[in-house]
């Protein structure tokens, strides 16, 4: 568990920790000399039954609330500090905002500095404090009073916190690997040091590990958390990580460390429900610039808001940032204004890698439903998306996520895609009036081929493949040698089979000098003569030997003959073939090379022998 402070300036944030922990906060030499919290710091809080949770102490200075939200990313339990003598103010409730939009579950408000004041004064604070955090967003217990400084009150606050890191739910052991950096430093013999609460997901020793958005990668030297060393960690904890093969200056705050469990990719494009504070001053405008406060990452961006958003309602918005961030569907963020720089609100992402241009915006995009989300997530998407890709637009781990979309009877797994069921049965249905098109233009081809085909159907590679698939599948179509046609079709032409059988003996009757395609496109008066004689070669009549020229099967056969009889007193030449067959070599040199190509005869030089398999008089056509 994860225990954080929020609150007023020098209203006894550190102190508290330091009387619980008994770890000094406030490490770096200016904060002991400024009295006041600068950076973030950390310390363990033993629970009294073996267990221990980690304790992140903010600063409360308007100046580092970036700081303040770097560390508040990630708590399970936060401790509002509102001192005895002063009561709420101004941030207190910014930091209380803060913790709204951030969706901290649970929060206890502890009055500190309980022994300056009196005890009447003690109940009207305490009365004011939970009066106003009656209405939060966050589930905060009854106030405890308490003190530093004599004690007062620390074990009824440990109770609490006992309390609730009973009852916080274990994040999921097999997510991917997520924490984004709060510090950057260097150790001897170590090198590199990042720190951070892990958001979700385990790391080992040894482990290959990336940093984004730069890129850079690196493997786990050590692992600590609050100085323990570990060989793995569990999800949530603080982790101290030393990497292999990463420079100092390669790493600061704002970076995510992150295994390659899941496709992370930096964005700088968020798609987001936005919802503003009743202080925020006016509402959100179109192209208005803000400040991003994105787990330790903070960024400019320009807001792109769907429709108005007032102060005090919620909206749906397009966020361009200025520089880009690693983010996860269901991520947490706080806005705040360009100038002057105030807290205006927040809200999660809804789409973290959003398509580009003109998206659709399903109503389900905002639910609080998975099942909902997922569907509004493809639907944005037509042509659908890795499904390698779902865990980080949903925020589930990848086996929740792949369940989530196989419960839905509207999605479809695809291979290794999802995509909208309804995309899925349009393929298909392109595909079959693309098919009964092509046989109503050409109805004596046996087909159309695949790759037209699959061009036609307007979707990915793997979208077309799987469509085709199914229907051979289910036999609503044919798939063979490279053509695809409806099931039971049969190619016909004008005259039907009458006509196929006069082109043929047309041919058959030239023998091994038929006449091309023009020529008889001439003799028969007919424009489709290539059509019907493609038929035909489908049916083993013909054999096309040229481009427009097509040879009866009956006189290939012959010609075969009268090679294995020439070739078997040596090499075949031109001259002989030419006198034998009585035919020029406009005819000749085409079926000598037609005989190349099937085996018959290898050429050497001006002349030809038969090929061996020829020669054993077996194989001619």
């Amino acid at each position: 568990m994860i225990i954080g402070t929020a609150g007023h300036i020098d209203h006894g944030k550190s102190a508290l920790i330091a009387a619980l922990t008994g770890r000094t906060m406030d490490r770096l030499a200016e904060e002991r000399r400024r009295g006041i919290t600068i950076e973030l710091n950390f310390a363990p809080l033993e629970l009294g039954d073996g267990g221990a949770a980690g304790v992140v102490d903010v600063p409360g200075h308007e100046d580092f609330v970036r700081t303040m939200v770097a560390g508040a990313s990630g708590f399970d339990l936060a401790l509002l500090v509102v001192a005895a003598d002063e009561g709420i103010m101004p941030q207190t409730l910014e930091h209380l905002a803060i913790l709204e939009q951030l969706g901290v579950p649970a929060a206890i408000p502890v009055i500190s500095k309980s022994d300056l004041v009196e005890p009447e004064w003690l109940d009207l604070v305490s009365a004011d404090l939970a009066e106003r955090l009656g209405h939060s967003a966050v589930a905060f217990d009854d106030p405890v009073a308490t003190s530093a400084a004599t004690g007062a009150g620390l074990e009824e606050l440990r109770a609490r916190i006992r309390s609730h890191a009973g009852r916080v739910a274990p994040r999921a052991a097999d997510d991917a690997f997520r924490l984004p950096v709060d510090r950057a430093f260097s150790i001897a013999g170590v090198g590199t040091v990042v720190t951070g609460t892990a958001w979700s997901g385990s790391l080992a020793l040894d482990d290959a590990v990336q940093l984004l958005p730069s890129g850079v990668e690196g493997r786990v030297r050590s692992l600590e958390t609050h100085g323990r060393a570990l060989e793995r960690s569990d999800p949530g904890a603080r982790l101290a990580v030393g990497i292999a093969g990463l420079d100092r200056v390669e790493a600061r705050r704002g970076d995510v460390l992150v295994t390659a469990d899941l496709p992370w990719a930096p964005t700088d494009v968020l798609d987001v429900e936005v919802t503003l504070l009743p202080s925020t001053p006016r509402p959100l405008a179109a192209r208005s610039r803000v400040r991003l406060l994105l787990g330790t990452a903070e960024v400019m961006a320009r807001v792109l808001p769907r429709g108005a958003v007032a102060p005090g309602g919620r909206g749906l918005a397009r966020l361009r940032l200025e520089s880009p961030v690693v983010a996860r569907g269901g991520d947490r963020f706080v806005l705040r204004n360009f100038s002057p720089v105030t807290t205006i609100g927040g809200g999660r992402v809804l789409d973290p890698t959003p398509p580009a241009r003109r998206a659709a915006w399903p109503a389900g995009l905002a639910s609080d439903a998975p099942s909902e989300r997922f569907h509004a997530l493809v639907e944005r998407r037509p042509q659908g998306f890795d499904a390698a890709a779902a865990p980080v637009l949903l925020g589930l781990p990848a086996r929740w996520a792949d369940e989530v979309g196989r419960r839905d009877q509207r999605l479809r797994r695809v291979g290794e895609h999802w995509v909208l069921a309804r995309a899925f049965r349009d393929a298909e249905s392109r595909a079959l009036e693309a098919l009964r098109n092509f046989h109503r233009r050409q109805p004596a081809e046996r087909g159309m081929p695949l790759e037209t085909l699959r061009r036609a159907l307007r979707a990915p590679g793997w979208l077309a493949e799987a469509a085709l698939d199914s229907l051979a599948a289910d036999r609503r179509i044919r798939a063979v040698h490279g053509l695809a046609s409806m099931s039971g079709f049969e190619p016909r032409v004008e005259g039907g089979d009458a006509e196929v059988d006069r082109l043929v003996e047309i041919i058959d009757r030239a023998g091994v000098a038929p006449p091309s395609v023009p020529e008889l496109e001439r003799e028969t008066g007919r424009r489709d003569v290539a059509t019907i004689l493609r038929l035909a070669t489908a049916r083993g009549r013909v054999e096309p030997v040229e481009r427009d020229r097509y040879y009866g099967t009956g006189a290939l056969r012959r010609f075969a003959e009268v090679l294995r009889e020439v070739g078997a007193a040596g090499d075949i030449h031109p001259a002989a073939l030419r006198e034998r067959l009585g035919i020029s070599r406009k005819f000749l040199i085409p079926l000598l090379e037609w005989a190349d190509a099937r085996g018959i005869t290898v050429r050497t030089g001006d002349a030809r022998r038969l090929a061996p398999r020829a020669d054993a008089g077996r194989g001619f056509p």
